[in-house]
């Protein structure tokens, strides 16, 4: 027997809310999701009638997501439907997930990218260097998994081949070749290996977005002193990294090093 269940999806509008939305299969909130992505289209002429379609859209995109669908063409909907709904920290986030998942997709990273140029970083101050992302390429951002799995086999053929014609033929030539070709394999090994590392090391925390503007303080409580400068706020969309927690607030890591800490409220937690 087959239980009835009623999903519960956050919504998407400033400060959020909970939508309820009933009992339906993965193919309908996909073509639920399109249709009031459409609708918002349509009515993009009129922010307070289009926004909520954006917002119902970026529901249905979550709940696919949750279901467990990683396509990136998914998370490209999703972060249009919630950035549309201007719902720029959830998009951020969306985006985040999406490249957790395909990290060498082009397009999912310069829709991050633009989605950055949207937050309203400080225009000067120690606060502007320090929470603005930074944006390390390695291998594993410019090559999926499947192509640097072809390009190791074709090079370790290519080494095989020029072996076995120097095994033929004694010709130097091709025993330069084949050690050529090895070094190729040998330093894509070393790339990989170094981006394994590196993120290894950027898996240890876990990523939180600003959903507000909030203040940023030395300790946990709104008695502690402001980090920086007193007048200006951390802006909403700005990531992090956690490091702990304690009553309600959340001590994070700035991407340019800086530590302090913001009320639990303020953040959205990558993968909640």
């Amino acid at each position: 027997m087959t239980a009835n269940i009623i999903i519960f999806v956050l919504g998407v509008g400033p400060g959020g809310y909970t939508q309820p939305l009933p009992p339906a299969s993965d193919d309908e909130i996909a073509l639920r999701a399109a249709e009031r992505f459409r609708q918002g289209i349509e009515r993009r002429n009129d922010n307070a009638k289009a926004r909520p379609r954006f917002r119902e859209a970026a529901g249905w995109y979550d709940e696919l997501w949750r279901r467990g669908y990683r396509d990136p063409h998914l998370t490209l909907n999703r972060a249009n439907a919630h950035r549309l709904g201007s719902d720029l920290p959830r998009a951020i986030i969306a985006l985040r997930e999406g490249l957790a998942a395909a990290r060498w997709h082009r397009q999912l990273q310069t829709a991050l990218a633009d989605a950055r140029a949207a937050v309203a970083y400080p225009a000067q101050g120690d606060l502007a260097a320090q929470c603005r992302p930074t944006f390390t390429q390695t291998i594993g951002m410019r090559m999926s998994p499947f192509e640097a799995r072809l390009m190791a086999g074709t090079l370790w053929l290519l080494t095989c081949a020029g072996l076995a014609r120097f095994a033929m033929t004694r010709s130097r030539p091709a025993l330069g070749f084949s050690a050529v070709a090895l070094a190729g394999l040998a330093l894509l090994a070393g790339l990989w290996i170094q981006d394994f590392r590196s993120l290894e090391s950027s898996n240890t925390h876990s990523l939180v977005v600003l959903r507000e503007d909030s203040d940023f303080r030395k300790g946990n409580a709104d008695v502690f002193p402001q980090r920086f400068d007193e007048n200006v706020k951390l802006p909403r969309g700005v990531e992090a990294t956690e490091l702990t927690r304690r009553g309600h607030w959340i001590q994070i890591q700035l991407a340019g090093g800086a530590v302090g800490w913001i009320p639990e409220s303020a953040a959205l937690k990558m993968n909640d």
